[in-house]
């Protein structure tokens, strides 16, 4: 059983679960949680996360222009999200920003195993 998981497909899964899990859990605990301050921190690790996401996109499409544009494009998502929560004057803005930095951290996982 363990040589199975050692094999770099069993990497991979592996890799493929503690990424879902730590990116379902962020955004779970980004939404449902009701102290504002640990909800805005919650909200800086996801778009650390979604940086995180990107740059392991970006490694993985070594040498696809294509791949690689779309990677940062959503990387890019997530600090847009980022600077609109602390930019701007709008009264919704977190939920706004929130909502960015789930788009980016979503596609960025289908985008890294999926597609």
């Amino acid at each position: 059983m363990l040589e199975i998981l050692m094999d770099p497909l069993g990497a991979l899964v592996i890799t493929f679960f503690a990424l879902s899990l730590i990116s379902i859990a962020a955004l779970v605990l980004m939404y449902l949680l009701k102290n504002e301050k640990v909800k805005k921190g919650i909200f800086f690790f996801v778009v650390a996360w979604s940086v995180i996401i990107t740059w392991c996109n970006v490694l993985a499409s070594a040498f696809w222009i294509e791949a690689i544009l779309i990677a940062l494009g959503l990387g890019a998502l997530g600090i847009l999200a980022l600077l609109y929560q602390i930019f701007s004057k709008k009264e919704n803005k977190f939920l706004i920003a929130r909502i960015l930095v789930t788009i980016s951290v979503v596609a960025g996982m289908m985008d890294c195993f999926i597609i």
